[in-house]
């Protein structure tokens, strides 16, 4: 649950990005740049070192936004650029070194911290995904989000405003991925722009695609996400526990994706 609660953090984001027919690849490095950031930050206190990664997070996703959004950048290659300029700017910040975290309250509550069987962490990800399901359900941004998604001229048509949900999908993702850093750091008690969020982007995939929410947009489901994310990780100790090499876990999330492709395509 500690390692599952990042990944459904920037689920979150990448359903509402997926919803949209787009795809946010710059999750993994928004958190290493994130984690790279409380190291900068931490002169001036924990807390502002926390805000800040966060507000780094968000920064990004407004970069993302703009370019999807406002120029009509493919959402692929705007995140694809930022996923490279992200990591690049991360490992520039800290030299390409580890910087290891103070022993204070901040981060042992985000990085050990559980009330009874949950993580802490765990329950303000559950927390996020009830609140981005009730967006998604019941207030106009989310419904313009998912129509924009079903079709984008017929929402344009309709005289909805396309290019704000867009905008607001990704700086979200990039708030929430930003948060995801703050999550993996504080659980490995260090900044590590080499080690945070490497492939985290491909778990948000396939734990989207796996819970039900189609790449060619239109529908999301949160509540799948997360169970998607669950699944993985449940996957990813059990090859662990069992000292069965980790590259067979990745073929088996390859073997989920296809199959749940599938079954949407046929209707399953």
């Amino acid at each position: 649950l500690f390692e599952a609660a990042p990944i459904v953090l920037i689920a979150l984001g990448q359903n509402l990005a997926i919803a949209t027919r787009g795809i946010d690849l710059s999750v993994g490095s928004v958190m290493a740049l994130a984690s790279a950031s409380i190291a900068v930050f931490l002169p001036y206190g924990v807390g502002p070192a926390l805000v800040g990664a966060v507000a780094v997070g968000a920064v990004v996703g407004f970069c993302n936004g703009f370019l999807v959004a406002l120029l009509a950048i493919d959402p692929l290659i705007s995140s694809l650029a930022l996923l490279v300029a992200a990591r690049g700017l991360a490992q520039a910040l800290l030299g390409g070194s580890r910087v290891n975290l103070p022993d204070t309250p901040g981060f042992d509550l985000l990085g050990a911290a559980a009330l009874g069987p949950l993580p802490v962490v765990m329950l303000i990800a559950l927390g996020l995904a009830v609140v981005v399901a009730f967006v998604v359900r019941r207030t106009t941004f989310g419904r313009y989000a998912i129509l924009v998604g079903a079709s984008r001229g017929a929402a344009f048509l309709a005289g909805i405003p396309v290019r704000r949900p867009l905008f607001l999908v990704y700086a979200v993702s990039g708030t929430l991925a930003g948060l995801a850093g703050v999550f993996a750091s504080s659980r490995l008690g260090a900044a590590d722009p080499n080690y945070v969020g490497v492939n985290f982007e491909l778990d948000a995939i396939a734990a989207s695609v796996i819970g039900g929410t189609p790449l060619s947009g239109g529908r999301i489901s949160i509540v799948g996400a997360v169970f998607g994310v669950l699944l993985l990780q449940v996957l990813d100790a059990s090859f662990i526990m069992n000292n069965i090499s980790f590259t067979y876990a990745q073929i088996l999330k390859a073997v989920f994706i296809v199959v749940a492709l599938y079954l949407q395509r046929s209707g399953g």
